[in-house]
């Protein structure tokens, strides 16, 4: 891991001296800096009543019970010239505290950290490095551009952040190809003791405005050297624009790990989600989501008595558009398995059930 740190390093100092170059020839009019914000306040009601601060082991996002708090507050500044690109985006929240606890504090703060250059005249093909967001999936860290409010479970069981390079490529409006070099699995610091590195792809093929297909791929070691655990990652989604009020996400992951020390069998997973968005005017808005997951070795998810998820569930959410950035929502979400897991009061259930509410503002 240490040669892709040098890389990287290499890389940064070799696009700031020719972005510095570029930039001397550049007409100033036609660059820009700008700043950006984000701000998600929440409060959600598990009628499993947990009695732990985390309610669920497997979420990410939302995760406090009875008590309001900030899932994500960020702040991004963002530069673009002719031929470069940087961004810079800090970040705090609970959010943060669950989905970077490996990481070390002064690390937490980072949402994005980026250069990019454009290697051909035409701008078709970039180069980025540094901290940016992952390809794989179709949900952000930003709730407010999310159909749902809450995550599916194939969001919050695959990367949210790589750290590395990334090489793309978009040649026309229907292609859009890109090549990944990264220390890791949504990693900044890179697993100690691990020398090599990580690789994924990215293919967007969009044959009309209103449809997206993408597929993207993640291949790379999960431990150290002396208990290499291979991982092979593959998500599948498409994007479609039914028509100026109805919007449809599809999306399939599935993922194989190679054994590691003492162990003998591969470990799998899979999982899916079915979002539908109606909207039904300027200031109001609603979506329904169906989704799946199978990780029965826990290599992405456990449950609340540290076994592999299985859960399928449904979810309804209702937004209110207020105009200037804000938004509410309101969701309901539905988590149900084939075996006791959820905990409810020191007792096993099979379901569980959470009402979630959130306050946003995105300003730019």
């Amino acid at each position: 891991m240490r040669f892709l740190k040098k890389t990287i390093l290499i890389s940064i100092g070799t696009l700031v001296l020719f972005c510095l170059s570029a930039k001397a020839q550049e007409d100033i009019s036609i660059s820009k800096l700008e700043f950006s914000g984000f701000i998600d306040l929440y409060y959600g009601y598990d009628f499993n009543k947990p009695m732990e601060q985390k309610r669920l082991p497997f979420l990410y996002n939302h995760t406090r019970h009875n008590t309001p708090t900030v899932n994500l507050a960020s702040i991004k500044g963002t530069y673009t010239s002719k031929r470069f690109r940087a961004n810079l985006a800090l970040q705090q929240g609970t959010y943060v505290e669950d989905n970077l606890e490996r990481e070390t504090e002064a690390l937490e703060w980072i949402q994005e950290a980026n250069l990019g250059v454009a290697l051909s005249a035409k701008e078709q093909i970039w180069l980025d490095v540094g901290v940016f967001p992952a390809h794989t999936g179709f949900e952000s860290a930003i709730s407010s551009q999310n159909p749902t409010l809450s995550r599916s479970l194939v969001a919050e069981g695959s990367p949210y952040f790589l750290t590395g390079g990334r090489l793309s490529w978009m040649g026309t409006e229907k292609w859009i190809l890109a090549l990944y070099i990264v220390n890791g699995w949504q990693l900044i610091e890179g697993i100690e003791g691990n020398s090599s590195p990580s690789f994924g792809s990215q293919i967007v093929f969009s044959p009309n405005q209103n449809i997206a297909l993408n597929w993207n791929t993640f291949i790379g070691p999960s431990g150290p050297d002396e208990n290499r655990q291979m991982r092979y990652f593959s998500n599948l989604f498409a994007n479609l624009t039914l028509s100026d009020q109805w919007n449809m996400i599809i999306g399939f992951d599935s993922g194989l790990q190679k054994p590691g020390l003492g162990e003998t069998e591969n470990k799998t997973w899979f999982g899916g989600a079915w979002i539908t968005q109606y909207i039904i005017n300027e200031k109001w808005q609603t979506a329904a989501r169906a989704e799946f997951y199978n990780d029965p070795a826990g290599v992405n998810a456990i449950n609340q008595i540290g076994d592999g998820l299985k859960a399928s569930g449904f979810s309804l959410n209702l937004d209110r558009n207020l105009g200037s950035g804000f938004l509410i929502r309101v969701e309901g979400r539905y988590l149900v398995g084939p075996e006791n897991q959820f905990m409810k009061e020191e007792v096993l259930k099979k379901d569980n059930f959470y009402f979630l509410s959130s306050v946003s503002w995105t300003w730019n």
